[in-house]
């Protein structure tokens, strides 16, 4: 009897960031088309006042209907506010991970909680303040995790999205 050694695929943790919502919605539609195992979750910015939950209830549900069509109807959503940065909003599976409560605040609010989110998901220093900065700035942040894809291959679907 031969023994068979199987190799796994060790998850493969990426980030994007978009200026326009028309280039996320194409990079999404690629994914979903090319990658069976992607869990995809996206951030960006509201507005830079802190929205209350009477004032965002209509807003909040507008955004859940929108990300459920494009994601999936078992998406997990969320909002939090940094003072570096303001409202954001956020969908996808890492969503607990940024809404989660730390002594009455979002963990994703607290003054390192998104940087040390970013961090642990496997982003370096670098990309973790680009992609702060980015988001800051209004843009979509898209983070990703998958066994089937690579930062390569990722690369060369993007580019073939923003030059179509």
């Amino acid at each position: 009897m031969e023994a068979k050694s199987i190799k796994e695929e060790k998850p493969h943790v990426f980030f994007e960031t978009m200026a326009q919502l028309l280039y996320v919605e194409r990079w999404v539609e690629f994914l979903a088309k090319n990658v069976s195992d992607s869990h995809l979750t996206i951030m960006f910015k509201l507005g830079q006042r802190n929205l209350d939950d009477v004032e965002s209830i209509g807003l909040k549900l507008e955004l859940e209907n929108y990300w459920k069509r494009l994601l999936g109807p078992m998406t997990e959503f969320g909002l939090f506010h940094s003072e570096d940065i303001g409202t954001v909003f956020i969908a996808g599976p890492y969503t607990a991970m940024f809404i989660q409560d730390i002594n009455g605040k979002k963990l994703g609010a607290l003054p390192e909680g998104l940087f040390g989110i970013l961090r642990g998901l496997g982003l370096n220093r670098k990309e973790t303040s680009d992609a702060i900065e980015k988001l800051a700035e209004g843009q979509y942040l898209i983070l990703g995790r998958t066994a089937t894809i690579t930062d390569k291959s990722l690369k060369k679907g993007t580019a073939k999205l923003k030059v179509s």
